[in-house]
């Protein structure tokens, strides 16, 4: 295993954990804010991707690395979309956010009509698509993929992942809105 390998592998571990707690815990739908990391993470993994090119051409194993990646990517952030707890926020009677002053990101959390979380089924996903990722990067290094084993395809494949999730939670979101359905959940909690 080389450095590059063991950094990604590391990398796969941080964000893993991070987007694992976020999973466990309950936080508001910003709206547009959403769809910021995935964004980030797509301009950073496609940067860092060219970047490990150095000039080299793709390689079919290349292409199927990237295209296989970024399908179960897309099919996991379905998944979690589709699995995800949705609930009204609890305000009190009359509530009007006052967002003045306010930082965009403060302001979207006081206007936010409902919160998320996927809990033990979506960090169970997550479980599965690193090991599906872990796996894969040995694989594509035995093949001799440069792109399979890069740091901007983990970027690519987080982004993917997000950009999924964030399409059907925002579109389960939105049918609530339109069901008038604000004093009920979308899907009853066990606590």
């Amino acid at each position: 295993m080389n450095l590059s390998v063991l950094s990604n592998v590391l990398l796969i571990l941080l964000a893993v954990g991070i987007i694992a707690v976020r999973q466990m815990n309950w936080r508001p739908v910003l709206g547009g804010r959403d769809w910021m990391f995935p964004g980030i993470a797509a301009v950073a993994g496609a940067a860092f991707l060219l970047q490990s090119l150095n000039g080299r051409s793709l390689g079919v194993i290349d292409v199927v690395a990237f295209l296989v990646e970024v399908v179960i990517a897309l099919g996991v952030g379905l998944a979690m979309g589709a699995i995800a707890h949705i609930r009204p926020i609890a305000r009190p009677a009359g509530y009007a956010a006052d967002t003045s002053g306010l930082s965009a990101k403060a302001a979207a959390r006081a206007l936010a009509e409902f919160e998320t979380r996927t809990g033990p089924w979506g960090l169970a996903l997550w479980v599965v698509l690193i090991g599906v990722r872990v796996g894969l990067t040995f694989a594509f290094e035995s093949l001799g993929s440069h792109l399979g084993v890069s740091t901007g395809l983990i970027l690519l494949v987080l982004a993917a992942n997000r950009a999924a999730r964030t399409v059907v939670l925002h579109g389960r979101v939105d049918g609530l809105r339109r069901a008038g359905t604000r004093g009920a959940t979308a899907r009853m909690m066990v606590s």
